[in-house]
């Protein structure tokens, strides 16, 4: 897959293409459907598919000081679409340029003028150019030899999949629910740090997270049972989130990881957590042994749910 950065680096002189549009935030159900019927448009009449998305989200555009929560960072949205096939992703700033075009000016500058675009696929609730003019109905009207087609909603469990929803699922601790939406299991990723050091005295050490992507959004505070990637092997265990009230009065965020049956020294590596159970809230204890007990049943607790996992698998 070839991927730019922005509208100038495109070296690929397009003669025809089919494209989408969006910001694809998660890549979860409702995109895939948007995504395959790109591919299949594409393998059908042997043209390029091309997603054109934004490297920044609109809202760090029009509202710099709100807070960005995202399902996924750039480089996992062009991980995830080079697996599928997509020939080119075309992931640019969302500036003023982009901000200031109209519809017609999206249309005509960069999906006729560059892109050559004879197909693109809107999902159900996919607009682009100022005041999301940029519609299937828009360009049916205005552009009529550009052929459009529309993918309906996607439905699971009596609720519409967004990613707005994802979140949700996410804010609240669903994590479980929030992998059935995504067709995968949430993560987020950094460097291993130094940390008091606290967990090996009690007989679970931890591999201590600094974020490496600040807008990621951060699973609600509890225990959890995850699958963790480092140095190019996976391992199994319970991370973390909170503030760890048993042991400290501070505020600070910790995201803290003990690994089943790991002893290796890790600090500076790059970890990769993935959330696949709630094993329970974070809590204060009254003291370190009650913390310990606890700690224990919720080990038991995540190997079971590991047992019926990879049964079921």
């Amino acid at each position: 897959m070839r991927v730019y950065r922005n509208l100038n680096e495109i070296d690929v002189e397009f003669t025809d293409c089919v494209i989408t549009v969006g910001m694809f935030d998660g890549l979860h159900l409702g995109h895939m459907s948007v995504l395959n019927k790109v591919l299949e448009i594409s393998k059908l009449n042997n043209i390029p598919s091309v997603v054109l998305s934004f490297a920044n989200h609109p809202q760090s555009f029009f509202n710099p000081n709100a807070p960005i929560s995202s399902l996924s960072n750039l480089e996992e949205k062009t991980e995830r679409l080079a697996a599928l096939g997509i020939d080119f992703l075309i992931a640019i700033p969302f500036d003023s340029f982009i901000a200031s075009l109209s519809a017609n000016q999206f249309t005509t500058s960069i999906l006729i003028d560059l892109l050559h675009v004879s197909n693109i696929v809107f999902g159900y609730d996919n607009h682009f150019g100022q005041n999301r003019e940029g519609s299937k109905s828009y360009i049916d009207s205005n552009f009529p030899n550009i052929k459009t087609h529309r993918i309906q909603e996607s439905i699971l469990n009596n609720e519409v999949v967004s990613s707005s929803l994802i979140k949700t699922k996410i804010s609240l601790g669903e994590v479980s629910q929030a992998a059935v939406l995504l067709n995968y299991p949430y993560s987020i990723a950094g460097q291993i740090i130094k940390g008091d050091q606290l967990g090996r005295t009690i007989g679970f050490p931890t591999a201590n997270m600094q974020l490496s992507n600040a807008e990621k959004l951060i699973p609600a505070f509890g225990v959890y049972l995850t699958k963790s990637f480092i140095l190019g092997q996976e391992y199994f265990g319970m991370t973390n989130i909170g503030v760890r009230p048993t042991v400290t009065n501070s505020r600070e965020l910790r995201i803290e990881t003990h690994l089943f049956d790991f002893e290796m020294e890790i600090y500076g590596e790059h970890i990769k957590v993935e959330f696949l159970d709630r094993l329970r809230d974070e809590k204060k204890f009254d003291s370190f042994p009650a913390l310990v007990d606890q700690l224990k049943k919720d080990q038991i607790h995540a190997k079971a749910l590991l047992a019926q996992i990879h049964i079921a698998s």
